[in-house]
């Protein structure tokens, strides 16, 4: 079950409204680390948008999972979005979070982020 999904897109608007406008630099906003950009190429998923920046067609979601009960004591781990079923199964409640990447300027933002419950916690 998923639950308290937050949205950033009006962030990415305002990041890209200021960069636009000359009120942050291009620079500061390409600047995803390797290992992102890395997981972008490998397990990252497709995204029917190009890039805001330099309109190349290599945007990509990269999902992370962390367990939920420990997030702070432990990173988490870049997986295909695919496997969030499994990654449920076995290591049950999860904070998710999706980043987009662009593979050619670097380019990067969080999309959303959510909870993903192995099971209904209203229910008891």
């Amino acid at each position: 079950m998923r639950k308290g999904r937050i949205d950033y897109r009006m962030q990415r608007r305002a990041v890209l409204r200021d960069v636009l406008a000359g009120l942050r630099d291009v620079q500061d906003v390409r600047d995803a680390h390797p290992d992102l950009v890395r997981a972008g190429t490998h397990i990252g998923s497709d995204v029917r948008e190009d890039c805001p920046l330099c309109e190349d067609a290599r945007l990509r979601h990269v999902t992370y999972v962390f367990r939920d009960r420990d997030r702070r004591a432990q990173g988490g781990r870049a997986v295909p979005r695919e496997s969030l079923a499994s990654q449920l199964d076995r290591y049950g409640d999860l904070a998710v979070y999706t980043v987009e990447v662009c593979l050619g300027c670097h380019w990067h933002h969080l999309v959303e982020s959510y909870l993903l419950l192995a099971r209904d916690t209203a229910a008891g």
